[in-house]
């Protein structure tokens, strides 16, 4: 039986979750884990992977290499995001990648990185003839998609590079947290172009940054995906928290019940632009998803249908 592993390397963190194909046609969740890296860290456009930035990211890979294939993958693919297409170096990182430990690695477009994390939303709250929309933060850049037919837009703000950017210190500075989401704002009416009778009715927040906030608004001791996936994060819930996220030093941050230390110094500038997000796009709730791309992948793999 084919047993996939999937890795998603992203601009903050690399993520793996392993699957195979049951015998009724339903994708089989073996495993999932995920580490921060910082891929990015310091990349600006056009410039090169910080040397110690890739051996973050082979050491990762060589690990949950070595994981998946414990918990049965006989086949593991990558998918590289924002930072390899930042930066001049990325596709040569990715054969660095195949060269060293065999895993080849797929540069996805930003439409690409839109259409699988939408395939994935889809997949968990989709429904027949009700459109969806979906918001994917990740490091380098964010996704929306406006339905399944509707537009694909990737903007280039993430939680790494806006936090290189435009944040100095914890607790953030106002002044600081003025200019980040002035940017956020400036990004979102520069590119996004939401057709009021289009607009999708229900929508989906993947990966790190929603779950990550839904842990620590549930104050999950340890975290806990089944109670963070599909659950219901409200706007005003989101700005009270920020508020209480920027204010606070790293130390205190990461003391918080539901917080991983990993996520504690990016967490209030993603909660930032999923807020900015759902202000322009006016949704008073959006759905949490702690799964992403590598699920989509991972379905088409699996079971030969586009989703």
């Amino acid at each position: 039986m084919r047993a996939l592993a999937i890795l998603d390397i992203g601009s903050n963190t690399v993520l793996v979750t392993v699957g195979r194909l049951r015998p009724d046609g339903q994708v089989e969740i073996l495993w999932d884990e995920g580490q921060v890296v910082r891929m990015s860290e310091g990349l600006q456009d056009g410039a090169r992977l910080k040397p110690e930035a890739k051996q973050r990211v082979l050491a990762a890979l060589e690990n949950f290499q070595h994981l998946a294939r414990r918990q049965g993958a006989n086949e593991i693919l990558a998918a590289g995001t924002a930072a390899f297409r930042r930066a001049l170096d990325g596709q040569d990182f990715a054969r660095e990648i195949f060269d060293r430990l065999g895993i080849p690695v797929r540069i996805l477009s930003g439409d690409e990185e839109a259409r699988y994390s939408f395939a994935s939303a889809k997949l968990d709250f989709g429904k027949e003839g009700q459109a969806l929309g979906m918001i994917d933060i990740g490091g380098g850049s964010t996704e929306f998609v406006f339905g399944e037919n509707g537009p694909r837009f990737s903007l280039p703000v993430g939680t790494v590079r806006l936090s290189e950017a435009w944040i100095t210190s914890h607790p953030i500075p106002p002044p600081e947290w003025k200019r980040l989401i002035e940017e956020i704002d400036r990004a979102l009416h520069e590119t996004l172009t939401p057709d009021d009778a289009g607009m999708p009715p229900k929508w989906a927040a993947v990966a790190a940054t929603p779950a990550s906030l839904a842990a620590v608004m549930l104050q999950l001791p340890v975290y806990r995906p089944e109670k963070i996936h599909g659950y219901a994060l409200k706007k005003s819930d989101l700005s009270d928290l920020l508020s209480k996220l920027r204010d606070l030093s790293l130390e205190d941050r990461k003391r918080l019940p539901g917080m991983h230390p990993d996520r504690a110094e990016l967490l209030p500038v993603g909660g930032a632009i999923l807020w900015r997000a759902m202000e322009f796009l006016g949704l008073g709730e959006i759905l949490v998803s702690d799964h992403g791309l590598r699920y989509g992948i991972l379905h088409e793999e699996l079971t030969g249908r586009r989703n």
